[in-house]
C-alpha cells in the first residue's frame, strides 16, 4: 500500500516538475531570452532528466519521439526550398473573406481588441498560449507515459504522423500567413500585423520558412491533444477543449494565421486522431516492441 502511494506521488511529482519546466521555458521566451523551438523543447527535457531519475526513464522512452519531431522541424524549415509551387496569398484572402461576408477576422480582432485597458492582459495570455505549442506535447506525453506506455506511444506516433502530413502540405501548398500578406502589400486596406507578438516581426520574417501557414499546426496540436485527453480521461478531459480554442484565437489575435488555416489544422488533427491514434490504442500488440517498460507504471484511475 505504502509502495503504491509512493509510486503515485512520484508520478505526480514528475508531471509537476515537467509543468514547472514548461512554465519557466515559456517565461524565458516571453522575456525574449529564448526563441521558441524544438531545440528549447529538447534542452528542457535534458535538464529535467539530469535532476530526476524518474524523468531520465521518461527521457529514454521519449528520445525516439523527440528525434522524429526534431527531424520534422528541421525539414519544415526547408519546405519552401523543396517546392516549385507558387505561394498562395490571394486565394487565401478570397476564401477567408467568403467565409466572413467580406471581412477578415484577424483584422477585426486587432482593430477592436488592441488599444483597450484589457489589451496588456490579452497580450500576455495570447503569447503564452501561442508559445505553449512547443511545450504542451511534453506535458501530455508525461501524463500518458505515467498512465501507460502503450497510450503514450499511440499519442506520440499520431502526433508525428500529423506533423509530417503538415510538412508534405507545406511543400505541395505553400501558404502565406496574414502578417506576410500585409508585409508584401496584399492587405493595404485591412492590415494584420505581428505588432503584439513577443518575438519581433523582423526576426519572424527572417525565419527559414515563413510561408508554412496551412495547416495551422498551432491549432492542430492542441486539437489533437484535446481529443486524446477526452478519449483517455472522459469528462475529466473536457476542460482541455479550452486549449485549442485559446490557441486558435491567439493565432488570429497575434496575426499568425487565417481562420481557414485553423479549420484545416483541426481537420488534420481529427483525421490522425481517428486513424493513427485510435488504431494504435485499440491494437496494443502493435506497440509492444516500442515499449521499454512493459507494465503500467501507475494503475488507471
Amino acid at each position: 500500500m505504502i509502495a503504491t502511494i509512493r509510486s503515485h506521488l512520484k508520478g505526480h511529482l514528475l508531471t509537476a516538475e515537467i509543468f514547472v519546466f514548461a512554465v519557466v521555458v515559456l517565461t524565458l521566451v516571453a522575456a525574449d531570452v529564448l526563441y521558441p523551438s524544438t531545440e528549447v523543447f529538447l534542452v528542457a527535457l535534458v535538464l529535467l532528466a539530469i535532476i530526476n531519475s524518474k524523468a531520465r526513464a521518461f527521457a529514454i522512452d521519449f528520445a525516439p519521439f523527440i528525434v522524429l519531431i526534431f527531424s520534422y522541424d528541421s525539414l519544415r524549415n526547408f519546405a519552401d526550398d523543396l517546392t516549385g509551387a507558387e505561394i498562395h496569398v490571394r486565394d487565401l484572402i478570397i476564401w477567408e473573406r467568403s467565409l466572413f461576408g467580406g471581412g477578415l477576422p484577424g483584422y477585426w480582432i486587432q482593430q477592436n481588441l488592441w488599444g483597450l485597458p484589457i489589451t496588456p492582459l490579452l497580450d500576455v495570455l495570447t503569447n503564452t498560449l501561442y508559445l505553449s505549442h512547443f511545450m504542451s506535447p511534453l506535458v501530455v506525453s508525461a501524463l500518458l507515459w505515467r498512465r501507460s506506455p502503450n497510450e503514450y506511444w499511440a499519442f506520440a506516433l499520431g502526433l508525428v504522423a500529423l506533423s509530417y502530413a503538415g510538412f508534405i502540405t507545406y511543400i505541395l501548398f505553400p501558404a502565406a500567413p496574414p502578417w506576410w500578406a500585409t508585409h508584401r502589400g496584399y492587405l493595404r486596406t485591412m492590415p494584420i500585423t505581428l505588432d503584439h507578438f513577443v518575438v519581433p516581426a523582423d526576426v519572424v520574417s527572417a525565419g527559414p520558412n515563413p510561408v508554412a501557414a496551412m495547416p495551422s499546426l498551432h491549432t492542430a496540436y492542441p486539437v489533437y491533444i484535446a481529443l486524446v485527453a477526452i478519449a483517455t480521461w472522459g469528462k475529466r478531459g473536457l476542460p482541455v477543449i479550452c486549449l485549442p480554442l485559446g490557441v486558435a484565437f491567439s493565432t488570429f489575435y497575434l496575426g499568425h494565421h487565417w481562420v481557414i488555416d485553423a479549420l484545416v489544422g483541426a481537420g488534420y488533427a481529427a483525421f490522425f486522431f481517428g486513424t493513427v491514434y485510435l488504431y494504435l490504442r485499440r491494437n496494443e500488440l502493435s506497440l509492444v516492441w516500442l515499449s521499454r517498460v512493459k507494465q503500467v507504471l501507475v494503475p488507471h484511475t
